[in-house]
């Protein structure tokens, strides 16, 4: 580390001497993953860690840890602390608690992804731009956030009303402490859990899935099998509609029929799904099965932290860290990759070496989402960047699946692999959300469980439908839409005097127990 550098560094050797000085002091650890061939590292260690103002305010109210990345020989810790905070495109400085839990991830700060199985290389994604005035005003922002995570929300407020004050308005400080400023004085409670979600699906019968879903984990338990009063089903179902259960059974059923009649059609027509498209079919089911796993949850259950010991690989991640890093990895990471590789094999011509295809990605479209802002406005962004994905890729021919090209990698991925990865990589964190929560007591209802089965159905019926048009699919599910919105009003209509009752029970519920809330 460099000798003009005063802030009180401790090295990751002694990385044990630093979780106990956070116990004892109460201080989280500020961890920085330094990289000697990184230019954005070295721009922080040159122009960002040697300002005054920030060196006290860390040595004041932080335990900082240097970590050492890139070394001779493969280092135990080091793989250990890069595989518990270093993901894919992660900021190299990060404000943790003593046990590992992430409060803060320095937005601006150089982006690495963890390289190998014993993460003990980074791949240098985007070399950042914060200054020190950022770096000490995201600094207030996520020691406000270790604070709500204690419920201590003056102090909460005292710092985010710090890092609102000390920063220009279009700061990404100023925008994440104005997005937690009203959580903490309404002492942990969201203000989004009131607002509809009807924005978030991008077609008729999402829509009406994701409205008859979120009506349907309203109704208790207990109510499942007592008779229905609303309309019977048509043909064999006038005879299993005698319940809200065999209701929800008849509608998965009728998405499955829509998924068989869209796969005989195409058929007859010869234009049966191609080996691309069946791969981007069971992606498009592990896209809703993960959206699936999100039923029910309300705003402080996104952010609560699970684990409070110290465990490698970053277990520690909360349900919206998850969620922010499948939407980042799906759009800004794994895609650009395979869009490299086609355009490779289509033109005879790759990109340099030196021109990371997520950076080409992000200068056309942006940074990724962020860890913080309403969870409305980040499940719109995932739909719509996905639906765009799998229509720019549904076109890719059987022998591009073939195409290789490395990355970040020692040899050549294919496209097939990279597109399979797709599926797979949300099932890995659909499975991770489960266990979160477990671990923070949210016991899934049968009426969740239910809701989860009919997404399940929406994804492989979407899935029959790869590579046709919009229109087409429209058409396709037009039945479908109609009698499920019809399903929703006669579902809202039998359970109204009930759902208010609760909407009123768990807003008082809520007021009285708060949730710890950190990312």
């Amino acid at each position: 580390m460099s000798e003009t550098n005063k802030i009180d560094w401790i090295h990751h050797t002694s990385y044990v001497h630093a979780i106990e000085q956070s116990k004892s002091t109460g201080k989280p650890i500020l961890i920085y993953f330094h990289s000697q061939s990184c230019g954005g590292c070295n721009r922080l260690v040159d122009n960002v860690f040697n300002d005054t103002q920030l060196i006290g305010a860390v040595n004041d109210s932080t335990i900082p840890v240097w970590v050492e990345v890139e070394n001779s020989k493969p280092d135990p810790r080091i793989s250990e602390l890069v595989g518990s905070h270093i993901f894919i495109m992660s900021p190299v400085l990060q404000l943790i608690s003593s046990d590992g839990d992430i409060y803060h991830k320095f937005l601006g700060a150089p982006l690495h992804t963890r390289l190998d199985l014993g993460y003990c290389r980074v791949h240098h994604d985007v070399e950042g731009d914060i200054d020190a005035s950022e770096t000490a005003s995201q600094l207030s922002v996520g020691l406000a956030k270790q604070a709500m995570a204690s419920f201590n929300y003056s102090i909460a407020e005292s710092k985010l009303r710090k890092a609102l004050n000390a920063s220009n308005t279009a700061s990404v400080a100023v925008r994440e402490a104005a997005y937690w400023l009203p959580i903490v004085q309404a002492r942990g409670q969201y203000p989004e859990d009131s607002v509809s979600e009807d924005g978030i699906a991008q077609t008729a019968i999402a829509r009406e899935v994701r409205r008859f879903c979120n009506t349907l984990i309203q109704v208790p338990d207990h109510e499942l099998m007592v008779d229905w009063p609303g309309v019977q089903g048509e043909g064999g179902w006038a005879h299993y509609t005698d319940c809200l259960r065999e209701l929800c059974l008849g509608i998965y059923q009728m998405l499955l029929d829509v998924a068989t009649d869209a796969a005989q059609k195409r058929a007859a027509q010869g234009r049966s799904l191609t080996r691309a498209q069946m791969i981007i079919r069971d992606w498009q089911v592990s896209f809703r099965d993960l959206q699936a796993s999100l039923i029910g949850l309300k705003g402080p259950e996104y952010d609560q932290q699970h684990l409070h010991q110290n465990y490698t690989l970053g277990k520690q991640r909360t349900i919206r860290n998850n969620i922010v890093h499948c939407v980042m990895a799906e759009f800004w990471a794994h895609s650009p990759a395979i869009r490299s590789t086609l355009e490779a094999s289509r033109t005879g011509i790759r990109h340099s070496e030196n021109v990371s295809p997520a950076l080409v990605n992000w200068k056309i479209h942006g940074p990724a989402p962020y860890n913080f802002g309403s969870i409305q406005s980040l499940l719109t962004l995932w739909e719509k960047r996905h639906q765009q994905l799998v229509e720019e890729f549904s076109g890719i021919t059987d022998a591009e699946l073939d195409a290789s090209l490395n990355w970040w990698e020692d040899s050549p991925v294919s496209v097939k692999f990279r597109l399979c990865r797709l599926g797979w990589h949300f099932h890995d964190h659909a499975a991770v959300v489960e266990t979160i929560c477990q671990r923070i007591g949210h016991e899934r209802s049968e009426t969740e469980l239910l809701a989860k089965l009919l997404f399940n159905a929406l994804g492989r019926a979407e899935g029959e439908m790869v590579g046709l048009s919009r229109d087409e699919q429209q058409a396709l599910f037009a039945s479908a839409a109609h009698q499920l919105k019809t399903r929703s009003d006669e579902l809202a209509r039998v359970y109204e005097g009930y759902l208010n009752k609760r909407a009123d029970a768990a807003y008082a519920t809520t007021q009285a127990q708060p949730v710890a809330a950190a990312v």
